[in-house]
């Protein structure tokens, strides 16, 4: 009797294990840093952005759920290679280096680096920020830029890199930082509750963002051609249009 009670406690943990498995294959875990508007932010307790609105409507084509997980922009990366998560969607742009650990959907949005600095700066270009102060996101190809094209031709420029961007904002404001490396489109919400910063622009500086998966994922066709086709018949632009339009979104 001892033996089919201890059978049967097995049997059931198996068929529980078995459930857990098939919600797994309808259940996506999608990471990002929700702290870059307007990407991913929190509202009302909870993340929304062009790219929250974006992986959702792209979840309900392919007829999954997702839970979305708010990481450190810099340990996104790493879990997709562990496997901890599926998706990664944080304005992340496709570099060697990335691609080496984790594949790409094919581009979704197109932005520019710039810098934040204050309104009466006389920072206009990064020749001017030689002595200086400048911050960026910790795993970013703003970091990146700064490590390898800045400093070794800027004299006694200093980089600070922290994970999340209100960080770096906060250090600004108590006069760590002389300037602030990030995405255009970022910066422009940014000034919009910081009227005493103001936007440097940095040509030819083009940033690509696009999805990352695991390596080998069967995720990323799928995903390809659900951009393709949205590309194609407006939908990815509406969904941009609420987040990108001239209108303040609060």
């Amino acid at each position: 009797m001892f033996m089919k009670k201890i059978l049967a406690l097995f049997l059931v943990s198996l068929s529980l294990i078995a459930c857990d498995d098939k919600k797994d294959e309808n259940t996506l875990v999608v990471a990002t840093s929700a702290d870059y508007p307007p990407f991913e932010f929190y509202k009302d307790g909870q993340i929304v952005g062009f790219e929250m609105d974006l992986i959702r409507a792209i979840a309900k084509e392919m007829n999954k759920e997702i839970v979305i997980k708010d990481m450190s922009f810099d340990s996104l990366i790493g879990g997709l290679q562990s496997g901890r998560i599926d998706i990664a969607i944080s304005a992340i742009s496709e570099t060697p280096d990335r691609k080496e650990k984790v594949d790409f959907t094919i581009p979704y949005h197109r932005d520019s680096t710039v810098m934040l600095v204050g309104k009466t700066s006389p920072i206009t270009k990064p020749e001017n920020l030689t002595g200086k102060s400048v911050g960026a996101q910790m795993g970013s190809t703003h970091e990146k830029r700064i490590k390898e094209e800045w400093q070794p031709t800027i004299p006694n420029l200093s980089l600070r890199s922290l994970s999340k961007v209100p960080d770096l904002i906060q250090d600004y404001k108590s006069g760590r930082l002389d300037a602030i490396v990030l995405g255009a489109t970022e910066a422009e919400s940014i000034i919009k509750t910081h009227p005493e910063m103001k936007i440097v622009p940095l040509p030819g500086t083009e940033a690509i963002s696009a999805i990352a998966l695991p390596k080998g994922s069967p995720l990323t066709e799928p995903i390809n051609n659900i951009l393709k086709k949205w590309e194609t018949d407006g939908s990815l632009k509406k969904i941009q249009d609420i987040w990108f339009s001239a209108k303040e979104q609060g």
